[in-house]
């Protein structure tokens, strides 16, 4: 699998949330965190987005019944 092209980019980020962004993730360096962070607020907005097409359709279809025919 190949990696994915990198570019140089010119960001302003604050240094101190860089470094505790850095070692909540523990992550090697700044760039491979905001990286970690893009990808999973991607991944999160994919899900919403999935999220919303369903509710879109009308939900999903309860196949046991179990659910009450309205939300409280």
């Amino acid at each position: 699998m190949s990696r994915p092209a990198l570019t140089r980019t010119n960001l302003f980020l604050e240094t101190g949330k860089v470094r505790r962004l850095r070692e909540a993730l523990q992550s090697r360096s700044n760039s491979e965190a905001v990286r970690l962070v893009i990808d999973e607020r991607l991944a999160v907005e994919a899900g919403l987005q999935a999220l919303r097409r369903l509710r879109k359709r009308g939900g999903l279809q309860d196949l046991f019944d179990r659910a009450p025919a309205t939300r409280r």
